[in-house]
């Protein structure tokens, strides 16, 4: 009978610490604005206790092409809706780097040093096939944001972008409005709001 017991207390201490893996896309956008899209990246989440969850972001990237290393959160607690969706979420401040690589020392980062967490949500589907986790946290003296497993339309924020800059009205140095440039020096309002001299040859 004991030994059926001992069996047990394993059992239920091994099925508490179980992680599953969960392979997908990780989008990083970095303090200076740069951001990088790595496929095939790695975040375990392991149950700790009945409540109690951590999600360990595996080789994680705060920068372009330099891996720190593993980023843990712990202290996950989770909320299961009535469909079994999880929703996740920590009231821990900081989160801990393990195996770090040579260039975590760009950002100061050692082994078992903590960078604070400001922003972190995750969702696991009720089939427990599909993990959305969105990270903030600070490294090199900036926030890096990091969302695992849904892409990231860059697409629609480059146009965005480029819309911003479009010239809304033009003018001569007089102050007529134009249709169009013409050569010398034209006063032009993006649609931004911006207003500035552009000189076209």
């Amino acid at each position: 009978m004991k030994k059926v017991f001992t069996l047990m207390v394993f059992l239920m201490t091994a099925l508490c610490t179980f992680g599953q893996v969960f392979t997908d896309d990780l989008h990083v956008t970095s303090g200076a604005g740069r951001t990088t899209d790595y496929a095939q990246k790695e975040v375990e989440l392991t149950k700790v206790s009945d409540d109690v969850y951590k999600f360990t972001f595996r080789k994680l990237a705060p920068m372009a092409y330099k891996t720190f290393g593993d980023f843990v959160v712990e202290d996950v607690t989770a909320t299961v809706d009535a469909a079994g969706e999880m929703t996740f979420s920590t009231a821990s401040t900081e989160g801990t780097w393990t195996n770090v690589t040579s260039t975590a020392a760009i950002g100061g980062v050692k082994e078992g040093s903590k960078s604070s967490i400001s922003a972190f949500t995750a969702t696991l589907s009720a089939d427990k096939s599909k993990l959305i986790v969105d990270l903030t946290f600070m490294t090199m003296g900036s926030d890096v944001d990091v969302v695992f497993g849904k892409k990231i339309d860059t697409a629609i924020n480059t146009v965005n972008a480029a819309d911003d800059y479009r010239y809304v009205e033009m003018y001569n140095l007089g102050g007529v409005r134009m249709q169009r440039l013409q050569r010398g020096i034209n006063i032009v309002r993006t649609a931004n709001g911006k207003v500035k001299k552009l000189l076209v040859k």
